[in-house]
């Protein structure tokens, strides 16, 4: 019964693919990738961040955290540099949502204060599985182009501009 219930996990993370609206964000390099967002697993995180892409929120801010298994952005404070940043926001806050997804390479998630917590505006992409945030963290989507991009951040990486196209 394990071994059939881990199989269909499996299947179904391999075939899950988010059909919300896209984000493209721009480096300050000219390189860019894409997160296509889970509107259907997450429509409250969704609408958020969608909203504050198109207020031009996350235009100008830089990579804050940078580690072998994860990258995180959104501190509006990161504007003026990343010393000491990590723990701002836009102000609004969203519900924890759990979209049943699992955190594999590539995956999108919103940064918070702890475990089953909602968050704000600060994402961050797995660089590797890390199923142990799986069901305590809220997945905006996942990065469907541009994870060379993303798995070359450095700390300080500017951000230069995000849209959504459709």
């Amino acid at each position: 019964m394990l071994l059939t219930s881990l199989a269909t996990l499996v299947i179904a993370q391999a075939s899950w693919n988010p059909t919300g609206p896209k984000i493209v964000f721009t480096m300050g390099n000219g390189k860019s990738f894409t997160i296509q967002t889970d509107q259907k697993g997450s429509p409250k995180t969704t609408a958020q961040i969608v909203d504050l892409v198109k207020k031009k929120f996350y235009d100008s801010q830089r990579v804050h955290r940078v580690e072998d298994w994860v990258v995180q952005w959104g501190d509006p404070a990161s504007k003026k540099g990343v010393d000491g940043v990590g723990g701002g926001g836009s102000g609004k806050g969203i519900p924890f949502e759990d979209s049943k997804a699992t955190f594999k390479k590539g995956v999108v998630g919103i940064a918070s204060t702890g475990a089953k917590v909602g968050g704000d505006s600060q994402l961050f992409v797995v660089l590797k599985d890390s199923t142990f945030l799986d069901h305590n963290y809220a997945i905006l989507g996942k990065v469907t182009s541009g994870m060379d991009v993303v798995m070359a951040f450095k700390r300080g990486d500017t951000i230069k501009k995000a849209v959504i196209k459709k």
